[in-house]
């Protein structure tokens, strides 16, 4: 199984800043097929680095229908055309405006791999049950 990528432009905003534009990379990967991770690069050009966050492929999955999350990452539908996700790190907390439309693409993508995940979570659960139990 190949990655699953899509890179789209965000709005980013805090509290203290009005925000602006980055891109984002949203990735699938097939070593972690649970989580979605987002990665963040300035579109102006400048060497700073990429900032990666990850969080269940679930929250996106809800958060585009309905508001979803407790924690760190919060996913909530605005209107039609837009779906909030909301970082908080104990140093504040960041808005990422994307296009439902890209975020419901992708994540259409990513269906595709759930069958062979499914079989691959339970093995890899199944094995570690296995292994707990040879010790106990």
């Amino acid at each position: 199984m190949q990655p699953i990528e899509h890179v789209v432009t965000a709005h980013v905003s805090t509290p203290e800043h009005a925000g602006g534009c980055l891109v984002v990379r949203i990735r699938h990967l097939p070593e972690d097929p649970l989580a979605v991770r987002l990665d963040f690069a300035p579109t102006d050009g400048s060497e700073q680095s990429t900032t990666t966050w990850a969080f269940a492929r679930s929250l996106l999955t809800e958060g585009v229908d309905a508001p979803s999350g407790e924690g760190d990452v919060r996913v909530w539908p605005e209107g039609t055309y837009e779906t909030h996700i909301q970082l908080h790190t104990v140093r504040g907390q960041c808005v990422v405006r994307l296009r439902t439309a890209a975020l419901r693409s992708f994540l259409a993508r990513t269906e595709l791999w759930f069958p062979r995940v499914d079989q691959q979570v339970e093995t890899d659960l199944n094995r570690f049950l296995a292994s707990v139990l040879r010790h106990a």
